[in-house]
């Protein structure tokens, strides 16, 4: 087994156990302990929040035109980066509405699942913010990697926002933050299996740009 399918397991394996526990709320006791114990977060803890927003727009941008202008297609990064992120925004909306867990502070509903999916935000896990943040920790470490410590940096401080903010349980965090890099793995593992079909796709709609170096 290659070391990156070994991470990828074993993230698997962890996800797996902490989604368990979620749905049978064995994390309760622990969730409400850290809740009730951390002060409420001000202006600066808001304005750090919101940088995966800017993230988001920034990189993606920033790559999309630097990879068009270069080549005149993606790259393989650009392109796997693109689709982890829809990829894992998929997931945590799904979980959220599956799961039906309110965010702290905020009261229980009995809303059906099609209800649960038309209001995703109002479920606490997991959370999207730290997912963000730690899938693109994963790949800006990848691109530039003397600065995995900045990029995980980041990601933490998202994830101690949102808790700080009171928005979202510990565990709902932890969940994320290996959420984002098992999404990034499960992207560039498979991509034999999905890529010939994105190219296909792509020549038959006449978007070269949109195809890969």
């Amino acid at each position: 087994m290659k070391p990156r399918e070994g991470i990828f397991w074993t993230l698997t394996g962890f996800l797996a156990l902490l989604l368990t526990a979620q749905v049978l709320n064995l994390l309760a006791g622990i969730n409400e302990s850290v809740d009730s114990s951390l002060p409420k977060g001000g202006l600066f803890t808001s304005l750090l929040t919101g940088t995966v927003g800017i993230a988001t727009v920034l990189y993606l941008g920033a790559f999309f035109f630097l990879d068009v202008v270069k080549s005149g297609r993606l790259s393989r990064f650009t392109l796997n980066l693109t689709v982890a992120f829809v990829l894992s925004t998929l997931i945590v909306a799904l979980l959220k509405a599956l799961t039906d867990f309110p965010r702290p502070e905020e009261a229980p509903v009995g809303w059906g699942f099609l209800e649960r999916i038309g209001n995703v935000s109002y479920f606490s896990f997991p959370s999207g913010h730290t997912a963000r943040a730690s899938l693109f920790a994963y790949f800006l470490s990848k691109r530039w990697k003397k600065l995995w410590p900045l990029w995980w940096s980041w990601a933490l401080a998202i994830a101690l926002t949102r808790l700080l903010l009171h928005v979202h349980w510990f565990s709902d965090v932890l969940f994320a933050l290996l959420l984002g890099p098992w999404v990034g793995l499960l992207v560039e593992l498979t991509e034999g299996l999905w890529l010939p079909g994105y190219r296909e796709t792509i020549r038959r709609l006449g978007l070269g740009v949109l195809d890969v170096e």
